[in-house]
């Protein structure tokens, strides 16, 4: 008996001591993402604040606020602007319920692939936005040719493109009803 209860006391310690410090690391983790969005949206002219409180709205309360601000800060990062990241968590929300996929998959694909002009990640949620169009478009619409463009007005134009169908592609979608996962 001595032995198997050190024994057992010992893991049960050990697995607290585990759990504690997973704990306090995600707790880390968190505070550091928020700090971070802080200050990008700061430099960037926004509010982290009603961003947050404007994407977890959006996204009716399904992604945490770490996950929210991961996402948030990458875009801003990116140069999007709070109407541009509102319009991406809408369109991940309407995406997610028209494919029945998770909404933080959904989200932080639409966030990837459009500042990362990734066009496979939105293939993959069924918005199928391409580089070239886009940027025609955009080069256009300010009177550039498209070599002229920077690559953060490359960026922009395929932004304002992945909203833009993904808006036309799933505004029938109804997200007015709760659904399990919310």
């Amino acid at each position: 008996g001595g032995l198997v209860a050190a024994y057992a006391g010992a893991a049960a310690t050990i697995f607290a001591v585990s759990a504690a410090f997973d704990a306090l690391s995600r707790a880390a983790q968190s505070s550091q993402t928020l700090a971070g969005l802080q200050n990008l949206a700061t430099a960037s002219g926004e509010s982290a604040d009603a961003l947050l409180s404007s994407v977890r709205e959006i996204t009716k309360g399904q992604l945490s606020l770490t996950e929210a601000a991961q996402q948030i800060n990458l875009s801003l990062s990116a140069g999007f602007d709070s109407s541009q990241i509102e319009g991406l968590a809408n369109v991940a929300l309407r995406a997610s319920r028209a494919l029945g996929r998770d909404l933080t998959d959904a989200y932080t694909r639409v966030i990837r692939g459009s500042a990362k002009l990734e066009t496979e990640l939105l293939d993959e949620l069924g918005i199928y936005t391409k580089i070239d169009p886009a940027t025609r478009a955009y080069a256009d619409a300010i009177g550039k040719s498209v070599s002229e463009l920077t690559e953060f007005e490359r960026r922009q134009a395929f932004v304002n493109s992945v909203i833009a169908e993904g808006e036309r592609k799933f505004s029938s979608i109804n997200v007015t009803v709760p659904t399990s996962a919310e």
